[in-house]
C-alpha cells in the first residue's frame, strides 16, 4: 500500500499497474478490493482528502448488493451492526393528501426474514443466509470509511487519495502492448502532478463519466427520443425515531399480525413522480423524490420542488422538517446510459460512470457490482493468462445494456397517469418482480461463490470454478434461464411492449371514468404468489386483498386449524424454500400472463360498450337535429 504521503518502493509514474481505478466511492472501492483479491496490482485514484463530507443517498440494498458488499467489500460486520434493518420494499399509490393509508393501492414484498425468523433458525450457513436474504439500509459515508481503511491496508493497492485525474491516454490498436497513462494532479498547496501507467483502466468516477464522454459512449445523447427524463431531489434528516411515525404507518395483515411500513423501503407514487422513504441508523432518514421533467412540481428551485411534493403527504408531516435537514442534493438529469461497459482496448466503466436510470428498485449499486464482477473476470484472464476474452466482452456490453433498458421500461409507464389505476399498479409490479425473481437460482449460485471465495479466485474448488463459468453467461436480467432462447434484445423489447400495453389500457380507463377496486398485495420470500385470480370476481367491491400465502412455514408453526395438506408434506422448510426460489418466477410469469390477458379482454369489452353507448347517443341525436 502507498499514498502520496508515504515513502514507497512502488513508483506509480514508471511501473505499470495491472489496473487503474478512477474514483473511490463505494463502487470504485469494491472494484479495487475485488481486483486485488484476485492477485492484481491496483492503483486507485481519487481526491478524497479534500472532498466535502457528504451524507449521500441512504442506500437500500436489493438483489445483489448485500452479497457483494458483505464479502468482496468486507462489510459483513458493519452491515449487520451499523445499518438499519430493512424488512423489504413497500409501494403505495393514492396516498396524496391523505393522513393515513386507507383507500390506497399497495404492493409490498417482505423479502428479508431477519431473526427471529424460522428460516434463519434453520439456516445451516448463516453467512450465506445473511448475504442472500438479509438486506439492510446503510449509511454510505461510514461504510466507505471502513472500505477505504481496508484499501489503505491492502498490500496490492496503491491509493493515491489526493489525486484528481485530469486526462486518460488510452493506448489504442496503433500501440499494442503499451500501458495506458493517467495524468493526475494533487490537491494542496504544492499541487504536484504526475502520471500513472496501467494495463487496464476502470472508470468509477460517477456522474463525471470521464471515459464515456471522452470516447462518445454517452448513448443517451442519440437514443433518448421519447422525451422521458427525470430529476432527482433529496435530503437526509436527523432525529427520526420509531415515535416519529404515527399509528397509520402500521399495516394490519388479513391474518391479524401487524407490520410497520417505515421498516421497509417505502415508495409513494403520484402522477409524474415518486417519493422514497429510507430509514437509516443513527436516527437518520433519507427522503427524496424523482419527477418527470415534463410534469415538474411547482417551485422556483429544486428545494422548493422537493418540499412541494413532500407536503402533499400528511403522513410525513411529523417525520421531517426544515429544522432537521442535514443535507440537500439534486441531480438535474437523473438518467443516462452507455453503449460500452468493457472495451477491447482495455478500459471499462462501472456504476454511474456508465449507466443510471432511476433510484426505483435500488439498482444503481446492485448492477454496478454485477458489472464489476464480470469485468474482474475479463481483466484477470487478460493479465494473468494473456487471454483477452472478446466474446465475453461482447456479451457484457450486449446484455448489460439491455438490463439497464429493462429498468427504464419498468419505470417509464409508472410516471404517467396509469400509476393511479390499481390494476396497472399490481400487474406492472408483478412483471417487474418476475424479472428480478427470474434471477433467484442464479443469485443463490453467485452468493454461494462469493461466500466460499470472498472474491479470491485462488479459493475456488473445481465446483466453484464451474459455477463461475456458468455465471459468466447467466448473470444478467436479460439472460436469465427462464427466457429460454430469446436474445437479450428480444427480452427487453417484449417487456417494454407488455408495460406499454398495460399503461395504455390503464390510461384509457382513467380517461373514461372506469373505476377498478383498490388492491393490497403483501408478498414475502416464502409467500411469493399474489392471488391474481381474485381480480375477475371483484365486481363492484371497493377493495381486494390479493396477498400471498406462506408456502414454506412448517405445519407445526402455523396457527391452529390453518395448516393444509401441502403444509404437512414430508419436506423440510429448507427444501420448500428451494422449491419456492426455483418455481416462483414461473408461477409469477403464469399469473402475470393470466392477469394481462384478463386485463386486455376486460378493457376491450369496456371499450366496445363505450363505443356502443356513443353510437346509441348519436342515433338518438340525429332525428332530433333533423326535426329542428
Amino acid at each position: 500500500m502507498s499514498t502520496f504521503g508515504d515513502d514507497s518502493t512502488f513508483d506509480a509514474d514508471r511501473e505499470p499497474a495491472d489496473v487503474a481505478v478512477i474514483g473511490a466511492g463505494i463502487v470504485g472501492l469494491t472494484n479495487a478490493l475485488q481486483l486485488a483479491k484476485r492477485g492484481l496490482r491496483v492503483v486507485l485514484l481519487d481526491n478524497v482528502r479534500d472532498q466535502r463530507r457528504s451524507y449521500k443517498v441512504g442506500e437500500s440494498f436489493l438483489v445483489f448488493t448485500s452479497a457483494f458488499l458483505r464479502t468482496v467489500g468486507g462489510l459483513d460486520q458493519f452491515i449487520s451492526k451499523e445499518s438499519f434493518i430493512k424488512l423489504g420494499v413497500w409501494f403505495t399509490s393514492g396516498a396524496e393528501h391523505r393522513d393515513d393509508f386507507r383507500g390506497t393501492t399497495e404492493w409490498a414484498v417482505n423479502a428479508d426474514p431477519h431473526p427471529p425468523h424460522y428460516l434463519h433458525d434453520l439456516a445451516t450457513d448463516k453467512k450465506w443466509f445473511r448475504c442472500m436474504f438479509l438486506d439492510m439500509q446503510i449509511v454510505r459515508p461510514e461504510a466507505e470509511d471502513v472500505m477505504r481503511a481496508a484499501v489503505h491496508a491492502h498490500p496490492d493497492i496503491t491509493f493515491l487519495d489526493s489525486a484528481r485525474v485530469r486526462e486518460v491516454d488510452i493506448a489504442g490498436a496503433d500501440r499494442p502492448g503499451e500501458p495506458h497513462r493517467l495524468l493526475w494532479q494533487e490537491s494542496g498547496a504544492e499541487r504536484r502532478s504526475g502520471s500513472t501507467l496501467a494495463r487496464w483502466v476502470i472508470d468509477c468516477s460517477g456522474r463525471n463519466r470521464l471515459l464515456a464522454r471522452k470516447f462518445g459512449h454517452d448513448a443517451e445523447r442519440s437514443e433518448r427520443d421519447d422525451g422521458f427524463q427525470t430529476t432527482a431531489v433529496w435530503g437526509q434528516f436527523k432525529d427520526v425515531t420509531d415515535e416519529s411515525f404515527a399509528d397509520c404507518w402500521t399495516h394490519l395483515r388479513k391474518g391479524g399480525d401487524a407490520t410497520r411500513r417505515d421498516l421497509y423501503t417505502v415508495h409513494l407514487w403520484g402522477e409524474g413522480y415518486w417519493i422514497w422513504v429510507i430509514r437509516l441508523s443513527q436516527d437518520r432518514i433519507s427522503i427524496g423524490a424523482t419527477f418527470d421533467q415534463r410534469k415538474p412540481p411547482p417551485g422556483a428551485n429544486p428545494r422548493e420542488q422537493f418540499w412541494n411534493l413532500i407536503r402533499r403527504y400528511p403522513v410525513l408531516d411529523k417525520v421531517i422538517s426544515e429544522d432537521t435537514l442535514l443535507e440537500f442534493r439534486t441531480f438535474r438529469n437523473a438518467q443516462h446510459w452507455t453503449d460500452t461497459f468493457a472495451s477491447e482496448q482495455r478500459y471499462a466503466m462501472a456504476g454511474d460512470a456508465g449507466s443510471i436510470i432511476d433510484a426505483y428498485y435500488s439498482q444503481g449499486i446492485a448492477l454496478a457490482l454485477v458489472t464489476s464482477w464480470h469485468l474482474a473476470n475479463v481483466i484477470q484472464r487478460d493479465v494473468q493468462d494473456g487471454q483477452l476474452d472478446r466474446p465475453y466482452i461482447t456479451r457484457i456490453n450486449r446484455a448489460t445494456r439491455q438490463d439497464w433498458h429493462m429498468l427504464r421500461n419498468m419505470v417509464r409507464e409508472k410516471y404517467t397517469s396509469a400509476i393511479e389505476d390499481p390494476r396497472f399498479f399490481l400487474l406492472s409490479h408483478i412483471l417487474d418482480m418476475t424479472v428480478f425473481w427470474s434471477m433467484g437460482s442464479t443469485r443463490a449460485q453467485l452468493t454461494h461463490w462469493l461466500v466460499a471465495t470472498e472474491g479470491d479466485t485462488t479459493r475456488e474448488t473445481p465446483e466453484l470454478r464451474r459455477a463461475r463459468t456458468s455465471l459468466e453467461s447467466r448473470l444478467f436480467y436479460s439472460r436469465a434461464p427462464y427466457w429460454a432462447f430469446l436474445t437479450p434484445e428480444r427480452v427487453q423489447r417484449l417487456q417494454r411492449r407488455l408495460q406499454r400495453k398495460l399503461g395504455e389500457r390503464a390510461r384509457w380507463r382513467r380517461e373514461n371514468g372506469v373505476q377498478v377496486p383498490t388492491l393490497t398485495s403483501v408478498l414475502s420470500v416464502t409467500a411469493p404468489v399474489p392471488k391474481v385470480w381474485k381480480l375477475p370476481f371483484a365486481g363492484r367491491s371497493g377493495h381486494v386483498d390479493v396477498s400471498g400465502r406462506d408456502l414454506v412455514q412448517p405445519a407445526e408453526l402455523r396457527p391452529p386449524g390453518t395448516a393444509t395438506w401441502y403444509d404437512r408434506l414430508p419436506a423440510s422448510a429448507n427444501t420448500r424454500l428451494d422449491w419456492v426460489l426455483k418455481l416462483r418466477p414461473v408461477a409469477l410469469l403464469g399469473l402475470f400472463a393470466a392477469g394481462y390477458a384478463w386485463d386486455a379482454a376486460d378493457t376491450a369489452v369496456r371499450r366496445l360498450r363505450s363505443r356502443g353507448r356513443a353510437t346509441a347517443r348519436q342515433d338518438v341525436n340525429v332525428p332530433a337535429r333533423e326535426a329542428r
